[in-house]
């Protein structure tokens, strides 16, 4: 026997998967890890790894379970749903309500497949960059400029314009040579009195 014990034979496997439920069951109850390894006699720790196994391996059995019986599901329905659209193939309604009834179909499976996910997955909106205050000023400011009259707004317009011209051209600049201080306060003699 190695290390922790037997672990291949089939009583053993059978007293981890006991232990296993207990402890999947005493946690549900939110008792805490600690006090389940006292009752089991394991440590704390190992009492954790043994739940998150557990939660992790019958989750993912459960859901693929699930998505395997809503797919089936569906598969069901559509197949009514052509049956009934090709029994009823002069019947405009039937058609109409039976494409409606395919374009559901089609949606839910794309949904539980993923494939309805976002093809650009916005962080801003996760994090909240203030997007949403600054979006609401922009349609404020937007709805003022639109409300303005033509000629305001290409007096405006130009206005600006001149300003950037003014910004990019080069700045002259003199400079002014001086002896002493800076300070023109310092003639002033101050006392101590003060």
């Amino acid at each position: 026997m190695g290390p922790g014990g037997d672990k291949s034979s089939a009583q053993a496997k059978l007293d981890s998967a006991r232990r296993e439920q207990q402890i999947v069951a005493l946690a549900l109850r939110g008792i805490p890890f600690h006090e389940i390894g006292r009752q089991l006699g394991i440590g704390r720790i190992s009492a954790f790894k043994a739940f998150r196994k557990a939660l992790h391996r019958n989750t993912d059995r459960d859901i693929q379970t699930d998505h395997r019986t809503e797919l089936a599901k569906l598969d069901m329905e559509e197949a009514n749903v052509w049956r009934a659209m090709d029994s009823n193939r002069d019947n405009w309604q039937v058609q109409l309500a039976g494409t409606a009834q395919l374009r559901g179909i089609h949606i839910q499976r794309a949904h539980l497949l993923g494939l309805d996910a976002p093809a650009k997955f916005d962080v801003r909106a996760v994090y909240g960059t203030g997007g949403d205050e600054m979006s609401e000023e922009r349609r404020e400011t937007e709805l003022a400029w639109l409300s303005m009259p033509p000629e305001e707004r290409a007096r405006i317009y130009d206005s600006f314009h001149e300003a950037r011209k003014r910004l990019n051209a080069p700045i002259e600049t003199i400079a002014t040579v001086t002896l002493g201080s800076d300070n023109p306060n310092d003639d002033v003699e101050t006392s101590d009195d003060e």
